[in-house]
């Protein structure tokens, strides 16, 4: 009685210690497989995303998506693709500045009348 009783805690520590250890080792995963290489117009983007290197991709992954609403992955080597990321964050940081422009305007007519 006291082996099959020691060999049950035993049993039961070591379940224990394995769910203590976490969950199992997850598998890499990269949203981008493939990458273009060519020229895309700024007028055509609707977005444009960057994801740096995490646990579960060792790639930096730049992600376009089109106004038709198709995306593809870019080469973040390109030297095209990072001029589009230049333009698109310097057109990202000018519509800021307009619409905080705008919002201030918004707020001086409403204090005037």
């Amino acid at each position: 009685m006291k082996k099959s009783g020691a060999l049950l805690l035993l049993g039961f520590t070591f379940l224990i210690l394995i769910g203590v250890q976490g969950s199992p080792i997850r598998t890499r995963r990269c949203s981008c497989i493939d990458t273009k290489q060519g020229m895309i117009h700024l007028k055509s983007l609707k977005d444009l995303q960057q994801f740096p290197p995490s646990p579960s991709c060792d790639n930096t992954e730049i992600i376009a998506t089109m106004k038709d609403g198709k995306q593809m992955c870019l080469n973040p080597n390109s030297r095209n693709v990072k001029k589009l990321i230049k333009e698109w964050e310097k057109q990202a940081s000018q519509k800021k500045k307009q619409k905080k422009e705008k919002n201030i305007k918004k707020s001086r007519k409403f204090q005037k009348s």
